[in-house]
C-alpha cells in the first residue's frame, strides 16, 4: 500500500514542484501559463478522453448509474453549501456562490488525469470524463449566472448569460471530442489499435504538462491563512469525498469506478474558482489560498482516501 502511495503520489508532487521553481525563478510569465493550459484543454485533453473512451467496455457507457453517480455526487455538495451559506450563515449570494464552488468542483483536470491515472490507467479517463461534464454543463453555467445576478446587473442578465455559457462550454473540445468516442463505441464499431496510438501519443502529454501548469499556477498565488481557509480544505478535502460515498452508497456502485469517484471528490479545488473571484471581487485572496491549500493537504488526505476505499471494501 506505501508502494502504491508513493508511486503515485511522489512523481506527481515532484512535477509540481518543477513548475512552482521555474515559475519562482521567473522562467514562465502569465502569459505562458495561459498559452499552456489553452494547450492542455484543447489540444491535449480532449485526444486522451477520446482515446479513454475507446478503450472503455461498452457496458461501462450502458450503465446509467455512472453519470447519474457524478450528477449527485457534485451538485447535491454544491446545493447544500450555497444554501448554507445563504441561509445558515447569511453570506451575501456572490460570496455563498464562490464558497459553493471552492468547496464543490475538484480540480479534474490539472489533478484527477495525473493521480487517477497512475492508479487505475486507461480506464479511469471515463469517469472522469463523465465527473468534468457535470461542472462545465451544470456548476459554472449556474456559477455565472449567480454571480451575475448577485452583481449590478440584475436578475435581467441571468438567463441569458446562462445560456451563453452553456453553449460556449458545449463548444469546448474536451466537452464535445469525447461524445464522438461514446457515438462509435456504442455503435460497436471496430476501431484500428493505431488510430489509439496516434490519440495517447498526443494526450499522454497531458499528465506531465498539467502538472507543471499546476506549479505555476501555486507560485502566483496570494497566500494569507486563516481560519476560514482552515475549514474550506477539511470540507474539500474530507467532507466532499464523505459526501461522494455516501452517493455511491445509495446508488449500488462497486469496483474501481466506486473508488475512482470518491478520490476524485477528494482532489483539491479548482483553479477556475480564482478566476471567478478576481472578475467578480470577492473572496479573492480565500480562494486562491483554498487553492493551493487543498493542494498541500491532498498529499495526506489522498493517501488516506486510498486507504479508506480499500478497506471498506469497494473494490
Amino acid at each position: 500500500m506505501l508502494n502504491t502511495i508513493a508511486v503515485t503520489l511522489v512523481p506527481v508532487a515532484f512535477v509540481i514542484f518543477l513548475g512552482y521553481r521555474a515559475a519562482r525563478l521567473k522562467f514562465f510569465g502569465g502569459a505562458d501559463r495561459a498559452m499552456l493550459t489553452r494547450l492542455v484543454l484543447t489540444w491535449l485533453l480532449p485526444p486522451l478522453l477520446l482515446a479513454g473512451i475507446l478503450q472503455t467496455p461498452r457496458s461501462d457507457l450502458m450503465d446509467y448509474r455512472i453519470p447519474l453517480l457524478f450528477v449527485v455526487g457534485l451538485t447535491v455538495p454544491y446545493l447544500a453549501i450555497l444554501l448554507g451559506s445563504l441561509f445558515v450563515l447569511r453570506y451575501d449570494l456572490r460570496t455563498s456562490t464562490l464558497r459553493a464552488s471552492l468547496l464543490a468542483f475538484p480540480d479534474m483536470v490539472f489533478m484527477g488525469v495525473p493521480v487517477l491515472g497512475q492508479l487505475f490507467g486507461p480506464s479511469s479517463l471515463y469517469p472522469i470524463l463523465i465527473a468534468n461534464l457535470v461542472p462545465s454543463l451544470i456548476i459554472v453555467p449556474l456559477t455565472t449566472v449567480l454571480l451575475e445576478i448577485g452583481s449590478n446587473s440584475g436578475k435581467s442578465a441571468g438567463a441569458r448569460r446562462f445560456f451563453i455559457t452553456l453553449v460556449k462550454a458545449i463548444r469546448e473540445p474536451r466537452v464535445w471530442v469525447p461524445f464522438i468516442g461514446i457515438v462509435l463505441m456504442l455503435l460497436d464499431l471496430h476501431i484500428p489499435a493505431f488510430a489509439i496510438d496516434s490519440l495517447k501519443l498526443i494526450g499522454n502529454s497531458t499528465t506531465g504538462i498539467s502538472l507543471f501548469l499546476a506549479g505555476l499556477i501555486i507560485a502566483e498565488e496570494k497566500v494569507e491563512l486563516t481560519k476560514a481557509v482552515a475549514i474550506d480544505c477539511l470540507v474539500k478535502n474530507l467532507v466532499h469525498p464523505v459526501a461522494m460515498f455516501a452517493a455511491v452508497l445509495a446508488l449500488g456502485i462497486t469496483g474501481v469506478v466506486a473508488r475512482e469517484a470518491i478520490l476524485l471528490a477528494a482532489l483539491p479545488s479548482a483553479v477556475i474558482t480564482t478566476m471567478f473571484a478576481e472578475e467578480h471581487h470577492v473572496l479573492e485572496s480565500e480562494s486562491s489560498t483554498t487553492i493551493l491549500a487543498t493542494r498541500v493537504l491532498a498529499f495526506a488526505t489522498i493517501p488516506l482516501m486510498i486507504v479508506a476505499t480499500q478497506h471498506l471494501m469497494i473494490s
